[in-house]
């Protein structure tokens, strides 16, 4: 049986860490905060309205607002346009004034990150609030909302369980119908096409959709990005395969190989180290360890094997629901709102571990996959092999 998502529960917590604070409403710009309130895919500008007691208020183009009502689980969700009395912050202002809020302690979500999705409020609008309310008191919250967020309950956890199946199951219809000659793309859409099919509501990725790399493509230094091409695909080439989909609004991340033909030995000994890498930091990630202190574990392997300078050194990210929670990095760092080298993994976290290998004139590997941290150490979600397939051509 299905586990509900209780939006009740996720609203208290919210509202908890707002009295926490001593912040009276919260204006919530972020695509993952919405979704997470209000349980509908919003895939444009949404501005949610959270008040200390009672219910939130959702703001999205007039065009969507009767679908994202439909959807969403509470109602209040009005139309927004470039229309006298429609516009977006004439609506907000005019919420908060009418509950006397001008000298309140309001909460916003400022930051920065390197992922374009992540929709913290914009200059200009923090700079429109300051001057319509220049005796309230504004509050980042973005640093409270992520503790929030980072610790999955059940019914995300399930959530991302089938996300994972879905990826499963596209890499492994990829796998049986790859061939030398086919294009990048095409090998994209048979991905896509098998996901859709087994439920994926979106290829919520910006990086090119699913992701498809061969031959010299794979093997860019720190290349951890390859939007698929009309490259075919040639006898020996590695071929990279990062397919993603999202199961109500949660989302799946699998990145596996490929190889076409017989390996040579040099493409050998990279699958060597790359599995055993892959196992490694699969084997570090589990509760009361650092995401630094798993950072320098894959750091020290790369050392004794030679291959440090093959790595992307970072090896995991964040994931959750639309907008991509993809703080924090799996990194020994602390870039505010990407990384925390000192925070400690938990129980029911959800990280996406992740290693790229990449050895220019041999071939590069790349591993994503789903982990859940448990008790007692923890889970990866996605139960393709990370041993490169061997395509017999």
């Amino acid at each position: 049986m299905s586990t509900q998502a209780d939006y009740e529960a996720r609203l208290k917590k919210i509202q908890a860490k707002m009295d926490e604070q001593d912040i009276d409403v919260l204006i919530a710009t972020r695509l993952s905060t919405v979704g997470y309130v209000f349980g509908a895919f919003v895939p444009w500008r949404g501005v949610a309205v959270i008040p200390r007691e009672g219910e939130p208020q959702l703001y999205v183009l007039g065009l969507d607002s009767e679908r994202v009502k439909d959807d969403s689980f509470f109602k209040n969700v009005t139309g927004v346009a470039p229309l006298p009395g429609m516009a977006l912050w004439d609506q907000i202002l005019s919420y908060l004034r009418t509950r006397g809020l001008e000298k309140g302690r309001i909460g916003v979500e400022l930051g920065h990150s390197p992922i374009r999705i992540e929709t913290f409020l914009l200059a200009s609008e923090y700079e429109l609030l300051r001057e319509a309310f220049p005796q309230a008191i504004f509050k980042n919250a973005t640093d409270s909302l992520n503790e929030i967020f980072i610790i999955k309950d059940e019914a995300e956890i399930e959530c991302f369980r089938r996300a994972a199946e879905i990826c499963d199951l596209g890499l492994g219809v990829v796998l049986k119908e790859l061939k030398v000659g086919m294009t990048e793309t095409e090998v994209a859409g048979i991905a896509e096409y098998a996901m859709r099919k087994a439920g994926s509501e979106l290829n919520w990725t910006f990086t090119g959709g699913q992701e498809i790399g061969s031959g010299a493509r794979t093997a860019y230094s720190w290349g951890g990005c390859t939007p698929p091409t009309r490259k075919r695909i040639e006898a020996g080439d590695n071929v990279l395969l990062d397919v993603h989909a999202m199961y109500n609004l949660y989302l799946g991340d699998l990145a596996r190989n490929a190889i076409m033909g017989e390996p040579t030995p040099e493409q050998r000994e990279l699958s060597e180290v790359f599995v055993a890498a892959c196992n490694l930091l699969l084997e570090s990630m589990k509760p009361g360890v650092t995401y630094g202190e798993v950072a320098d574990k894959m750091d020290a392997f790369m050392d004794r094997t030679g291959y440090r300078q093959y790595a992307l050194p970072g090896y995991g990210h964040g994931i959750g629901i639309l907008g991509d929670e993809y703080y924090p990095v799996v990194i020994n760092s602390s870039v505010p709102y990407e990384s925390k080298g000192d925070l400690v993994l938990q129980p029911n976290m959800v990280e996406v571990a992740a290693l790229v290998l990449n050895r220019p004139g041999v071939g590069g590997m790349r591993m994503e996959m789903t982990v859940l941290i448990t008790k007692d150490g923890s889970e990866g979600l996605n139960k393709v092999p990370f041993e490169p397939a061997i395509i017999a051509i």
